[in-house]
């Protein structure tokens, strides 16, 4: 299942805490219990896809793209000085001039696209 809002997801993602594990494992906290966690699993593909599970009700029913895995991703990003943004199109993101990968889901077209962009550069597209 492809999110409804992604920027609304994204904003959440940015006010969770995410602790690395491992490249392919981070432990972040939940949206709705401060004392919660969900464990978020990537894995990466050699043609910018991007795989990640999530312990979160949202994921474990199908969902892609919940708050904890973007807080995830973003966790890692930063550790490269990069920083993401998420689109639900490919159109939306190509319009970015960054590089894009994509968020798979469990079914072929449910994913989302990420642009990633070094975290120092701060340019807007006029949409």
């Amino acid at each position: 299942m492809k999110p409804k809002n992604i920027k609304r997801l994204q904003m959440q993602g940015k006010g969770l805490h995410a602790s690395i594990i491992n490249p392919h494992m981070l432990v972040v906290g939940s949206t709705s219990s401060p004392v919660a966690n969900h464990v978020v699993t990537i894995e990466y593909e050699g043609d910018g896809a991007i795989h990640a599970r999530c312990t979160c009700p949202w994921a474990i029913n199908g969902g892609v793209a919940c708050s904890h895995v973007i807080a995830a991703l973003e966790r890692l990003a930063n550790t490269k000085g990069r920083t993401l943004s998420f689109w639900t199109s490919k159109e939306e993101a190509e319009r970015q001039k960054h590089r894009v990968l994509y968020l798979s889901g469990e079914r072929n077209g449910d994913g989302v696209w990420i642009t990633s962009r070094n975290a120092a550069t701060h340019t807007f597209s006029k949409n």
